[in-house]
Formats: structure tokens, C-alpha cells, sequence
């Protein structure tokens, strides 16, 4: 009888035992379990072992380690948890276990990811150590894209969507490369640079500055050997990697351009950022090192933006230049600035987080530092590309200007660039005599100009100012000569630029209103005054003496040209509006991708006799967008007020009524209008379309004081 007894006791224990392995719902002591399957508080039960709803059958299977001494798991798939997830609002009170492979870490701080097994994928909302305490990014080993993890994690139901919430990683293990990693070849970054699209690439190199998307997420590095430095684009390999960190990555080379700027890069020749992306491994030793600058040239932020898109590529490489770097405040957004030393000649860094990523710029705000500046792509637009700016390394070494460079500097930013190589008219064009800089400390550099040849190029002394007048046709050499004296020293520079003065052929051309006529997509040649600049868009309205027509150009052509210049353009004549969209609009009569067939120059006023007077605002308000106005100017009389929110400004006009919007993108491209903000006065405004609204915004063109006219001169001023 005793036996029997025993034999029942031991079936007894044998079988809690299995219950307990199992993770049936009962309490347990076993001291077996690993770290990281602590129990959720409040509850009793052990992780993994909750019922589906609807259903008694418990999900989930037992796992069976290889090593006996492992703890034993009761896992459930990715299916199962989705299935759990089902109830709206459903959040678990214990904790689950789930085995799968990382196919994607989508915040590296806070360990989001997405998990991936034989039955589908679910997201993961964060992550954290064993012990549910450091958070993915302070973990000193972590999984990534690729390796097999076992977490702990409670689930939920978000906004109808099933997901991980607080995952525990309990243990990984890192994945084996699916790629024959023999077929990427060894080359150093300038070999990089010049491979073919496509190569597959073995590269060695530190991390000198690491980009970030929106949300701060990293999305890619800049990574430099002792020959030159490229790009890396990888969400999965930025998130791994720390500036100074010594890598070696597998990955193919590529060109970027974004796709709705791809037309227009083809057009200008920009092939876009030489990089590398789908990185299929990566190797990373945390050596805290300094990347090697003796390859790097030193070079101007001028120098930079003026070498062509279509004849070099330099983006992602590094050039040492000295720059003024300038902090400007948006609505919502905030751009930094690195230009040359006038002040002027430059662009803005490439942000995708609205300049939180270049936060750390703030310190040298206002300063000339020593940059290590890399142009990371070229925005590409119909007018033209624009370099922007990564920062690699910025150093304030407490700049200060030699007066030795004053004169060189006055001739290489002041004098040279006033002139173009080839005139077709005469520009009567008044030159600058001097020039002084108080962010370098100079007062008053002499400039003069002398003519190879005054029958073809001649410079004319009239009271207070200098003219070059274009004579002849023919070509003479011009030389700039810059003086400065300071503290007794003196200090000259010389440049020279040949240009050529060719009278143009008879060309035939038609008239402003002849063109409004034209077949849309008719290439067309036309004559008029070069009027008041667009907003938003690069170019200009176009006049003759009983009409006005829009016309969009390259920020190359723009630079040549100036409000008053007669000249004959050549171009599309062109409809802006979308069909496709279904809407009645007319959209916007325009002229575009126009060039220079002749530029005739002079100072001409554009004809306004044939404005529309006696208009007010409400009737503005409400000309139908069914019908052709964009090639119709107004005069109106109203008040400039300013409207906006935190992210967004404009300038409106109104009557107190009805009020007009502007077209713009933000209100300093009306900087001129902020003198008039609040008071009552009158506009010359065009009406215009250019983005299929149901309705006309306006394009100011002047507004009218009693001391004379203040004319929209955006575009001239800025290219």
C-alpha cells in the first residue's frame, strides 16, 4: 500500500512539474527562468499562457532547447498575437513571448521595429533590455535588421492595429549575411566615388557626420578614408553607428535624386548624390577616431556653388572653407546658412527635420569658422539646380580677415562678377568704385576698370559713378584694379575677364499679345520689357505697350537680366493648370523655359495704360477661375495685413471685406510689402493661377506711394 501511495506522490510532482514547463497559468518557483520573464505586476499568471478570446484553448508552443540546461519558452507566433489583438481597445495584462527575425528597426532610440516570422509581421511599438530597463538605444549589445530575437512583450490594439508594446529582449542571435559577400570589391572612397551605378562595394572608413530623417531617425553617414569620403544611406546602418567609428560596409553604389526633381536634374545635366546604399553588411569597431582631412582641399563656398552641375559631380565629397554661418528662424522651421565672406554667396544645409538636426550649429551662429563643408545634393528645380550643405565639421578658430587679400578679395566678389563674356547690346552698366565690409574690417577698397579696347568696351566717368558702354562688335580684354591702404600699408590686386561684344542678326518675333494667342506647347519668340518679378515661381512678367505675359526661366538667365532690360525671349508657350484633377480652372497663361535670344538692355519702364482701374477687392475676390485672368492686371486700393500660425505666414490684402490671397510660399518672398503692413494704399496686382485653386490669388507687382513707385524686384535680387 505504501508503494501505491509513493508511486501516486511522484506521478503527482512529475506532472505539476510539466505544468509548470508548459506555462499552463499556474503559479510557479522554478529558479530556472531566465532573465526577463519576470511576470506582469498584477497578475500571477506566467507570460505567454493567456486564453484567445472566444476560445478555451491556450496559445502558444512549448519550445524545446538543444541545450537542456536553457530555460523553456511557451512561445506564440506573430498570427497569434495579431489574433489576441482583435478586440478593439484590447491591451494584455501579462506578458508573451514571440520568437522572429528583425526586418526593420524604425526608430533606433527607442527600439521600434518590425518583427517577422513564418506567419506574418507586427510591429513593435519600443524596446528594451532583458530586465525591461534600458531602452534599445542604451543598450551596449542589441539586435538589428536581419537577426532572430525572443521577446517578452505585452500586446495591444492602437487605433484598430494590432502591436508590441514594451518588448523585452530576452536573447538574439546575429544573422548570417544571405549575400555572397566575395562579389563586393575592396576600394577606397575616390575609387568608390568613381564607380559605375550598380557596383557592389567593400568599404573601409570612420564615421565623420551621421544624417537624420524626420523624427530624428538616422538615415545614413558620411564615411571618409584617406583618399576622399562618401555617403552611406542606410536607416539600419546609421542606427548602429557613432561618429569616430571605424566601419567597413558592403554595399552598391547609386545616385539619388528625388523623384519629383528627376525631369529637371536630366534636363540641367545633375546626375544627383553620389552615395551608397543597401548595405548588406557592416563591421564597426567604436575607435572614436578623427577623420583623415589630409586629402581635402581647401576651396570658397563661392568656388563651390559656381561649379556646374553638368561638368563635376562634388556631392557627398568634402571641401575646408572658411564661412559665415547664419542661423534664419522660419515659421516652424529653422534654415542655417553657410556663406562666403561677403555675406552673401551661399545656400543652406539639407534638413529633413526642419533644422533640429543642425541644432548644434546654434554656438556658431553669426561666426566665420573653419568648415568642412560637403554639398549633399542639389535641389532641382525648372529654373535651375541649387547646391545644399551638409556641415561635417565646423571650428571656430576665431577668424580674423588679412588685410593683405583685401584687394584680391574686391575683385574676385565686387568687380569680376558684374560682368558677363558676351553683350549683344549696350548695358550702359554702372560699376561699383569701391567697396568696405565691416564682418571683415575694411573700410573703402578702390576699384577701377581699364579697356584693351575702347572702340568695343569703354568706361566712362559720369558725376559720382562709372559706365561701361558696349560699343562696337568685336572683343577686348578688361582688367579690375583693386587698392587698399591700411595703417600705412598698401596692397593692389588685379583681374582680368575678356569679353566679346557681338550686335545680333535680325531676329523675327512676335508681340506680348501675339504669344497670349498662341497654340499652347508652340515655341514662340517674343520682344518685351523685362517687368516686375514673380513670387514663387523663377521669372518674370513680360510687357509690350497694351500687354503682359508670366514667363518662367533658369536662376542662370535671371542673373543676366534686370527690371527694365528690352529683350527678345524664346520659349514654350505654355498653360499651368492639372486636367486630370477634373476642376474647371483655367490655370495660368505663362511662357516657359525661356532664353536669351537678344538682350537690348537699358533701363525701359513697362507700360501700365491698359491696368484695370476703378477694380475692388471683392470683385477680385471673385473673378471666375473658369476664365483666363492671368494674363489681367489691376490697380486695387486696400490694406496689406499679415496672417499666419506658428508654421506658416502670408500677407493678404483687403478691404476690410473680402480678402485676396498672395500667391508665395511664405511672406519674406514680399519683404517689400512690410513697410506698408496696416495702411491704405494702391497696388498694380496680376492675377494668377498657378496651382489649380478654384480661385485667383494675386502676384503684387507695385505698390504706388506718393514719392513714386516700389516695384516686386524679388527674383533680380536674389540670383
Amino acid at each position: 500500500m505504501k508503494k501505491i501511495v509513493s508511486l501516486m506522490l511522484a506521478l503527482l510532482m512529475l506532472s505539476a512539474s510539466l505544468l509548470v514547463a508548459c506555462g499552463d497559468g499556474s503559479e510557479s518557483t522554478d529558479t530556472t527562468v531566465a532573465p526577463g520573464t519576470t511576470e506582469a505586476p498584477g497578475t500571477t499568471e506566467t507570460p505567454g499562457t493567456t486564453e484567445t478570446p472566444g476560445t478555451t484553448e491556450t496559445p502558444g508552443t512549448t519550445e524545446t532547447p538543444e541545450d537542456p540546461e536553457k530555460p523553456i519558452y511557451n512561445t506564440i507566433t506573430v498570427a497569434e498575437a495579431i489574433e489576441l489583438c482583435k478586440p478593439d481597445g484590447y491591451l494584455s495584462t501579462e506578458r508573451y513571448y514571440i520568437r522572429a527575425k528583425v526586418t526593420s528597426i524604425t526608430n533606433p532610440t527607442y527600439g521600434a521595429m518590425v518583427l517577422t516570422d513564418a506567419t506574418g509581421s507586427i510591429e513593435v511599438y519600443g524596446s528594451y533590455d532583458a530586465d525591461g530597463e534600458k531602452r534599445y538605444g542604451e543598450m551596449a549589445e542589441k539586435p538589428y535588421k536581419g537577426d532572430e530575437v525572443l521577446v517578452s512583450c505585452i500586446l495591444q490594439n492602437y487605433n484598430g492595429k494590432a502591436e508590441v508594446k514594451s518588448a523585452w529582449i530576452i536573447e538574439f542571435a546575429p544573422a548570417t549575411p544571405d549575400t555572397d559577400l566575395t562579389n563586393y570589391k575592396d576600394m577606397t572612397a575616390a575609387e568608390a566615388r568613381e564607380a559605375q551605378l550598380g557596383a557592389q562595394i567593400k568599404l573601409d572608413g570612420v564615421v565623420a557626420r551621421i544624417t537624420y530623417a524626420n523624427g530624428m531617425i538616422p538615415s545614413g553617414f558620411y564615411l571618409v578614408d584617406n583618399t576622399n569620403c562618401i555617403y552611406v544611406y542606410d536607416r539600419d546602418a546609421a542606427g548602429r553607428v557613432k561618429i569616430g567609428d571605424t566601419v567597413t560596409v558592403c554595399a552598391a553604389k547609386t545616385y539619388w535624386i528625388l523623384e519629383s526633381e528627376q525631369a529637371n536634374a536630366e534636363k540641367f545635366g545633375y546626375e544627383g548624390c553620389c552615395q551608397l546604399e543597401s548595405v548588406v553588411d557592416i563591421k564597426i569597431e567604436n575607435t572614436n577616431a578623427d577623420f583623415d582631412k589630409s586629402w581635402i582641399t581647401e576651396s570658397t563656398v563661392k568656388d563651390i556653388m559656381e561649379t556646374p552641375v553638368d561638368e563635376k559631380n562634388i556631392t557627398t565629397t568634402i571641401f575646408k572653407v572658411n564661412a559665415l554661418v547664419k542661423k534664419v528662424p522660419g515659421s516652424g522651421f529653422t534654415n542655417y546658412y553657410f556663406n562666403d565672406l561677403d555675406g552673401k554667396t551661399g545656400s543652406y544645409t539639407y534638413s529633413q527635420c526642419n533644422g533640429g538636426d543642425f541644432a548644434w550649429l546654434d554656438e556658431f551662429d553669426g561666426k566665420i569658422c573653419t568648415v568642412y563643408l560637403s554639398v549633399i545634393n542639389a535641389k532641382s528645380t525648372a529654373s535651375g539646380c541649387v547646391y545644399r550643405f551638409l556641415p561635417v565639421a565646423v571650428i571656430d578658430e576665431g577668424y580674423k580677415f588679412d588685410p593683405n587679400d583685401a584687394p584680391k578679395f574686391a575683385v574676385d566678389y565686387y568687380g569680376l562678377p558684374q560682368f558677363e563674356t558676351l553683350y549683344t547690346g549696350d548695358p550702359a552698366l554702372e560699376l561699383v568704385t569701391s567697396m568696405s565690409s565691416e564682418l571683415l574690417g575694411i573700410e573703402f577698397v578702390n576699384i577701377t576698370y581699364k579697356s584693351s579696347d575702347t572702340s568695343v568696351i569703354d568706361f566712362v566717368a559720369e558725376p559720382g559713378k562709372t559706365v561701361m558702354h558696349c560699343k562696337k562688335s568685336g572683343t577686348a580684354k578688361v582688367a579690375v584694379i583693386a587698392m587698399y591702404s591700411k595703417n600705412g600699408e598698401g596692397y593692389i590686386a588685379t583681374g582680368e575677364i575678356e569679353i566679346t561684344v557681338e550686335k545680333p542678326d535680325d531676329i523675327e518675333y512676335i508681340t506680348v499679345r501675339d504669344a497670349i494667342a498662341a497654340q499652347v506647347g508652340e515655341t514662340v519668340t517674343v520682344k518685351g520689357i523685362v517687368g516686375p518679378s514673380l513670387i514663387n515661381k523663377e521669372g518674370f512678367y513680360l510687357f509690350n505697350d497694351d500687354s503682359f505675359i508670366a514667363v518662367t526661366t533658369t536662376t542662370d538667365v535671371l542673373a543676366t537680366l534686370e527690371l527694365g532690360h528690352e529683350v527678345i525671349l524664346e520659349g514654350k508657350r505654355d498653360l499651368y493648370n492639372n486636367p486630370t484633377k477634373g476642376g474647371s480652372e483655367y490655370g495660368q497663361t505663362c511662357i516657359t523655359g525661356c532664353i536669351v535670344k537678344v538682350n537690348y538692355y537699358g533701363n525701359n519702364e513697362y507700360k501700365t495704360d491698359f491696368f484695370v482701374k476703378n477694380m475692388t477687392v471683392a470683385e477680385f475676390y471673385d473673378l471666375d477661375a473658369a476664365k483666363d485672368y492671368s494674363t489681367t492686371a489691376y490697380l486695387l486700393k486696400g490694406t496689406v495685413v499679415e496672417e499666419g500660425n506658428g508654421f506658416y505666414t502670408n500677407y493678404k490684402f483687403t478691404d476690410g471685406d473680402k480678402k485676396i490671397s498672395l500667391y508665395c510660399s511664405d511672406k519674406s518672398q514680399y519683404a517689400f510689402l512690410a513697410d506698408f503692413v496696416g495702411q491704405e494704399i494702391t497696388i498694380e496686382i496680376a492675377a494668377c493661377n498657378w496651382n489649380d485653386k478654384s480661385y485667383y490669388a494675386g502676384c503684387v507687382l507695385a505698390v504706388i506711394t506718393e514719392d513714386g513707385k516700389v516695384v516686386n524686384i524679388w527674383n533680380f535680387d536674389r540670383f
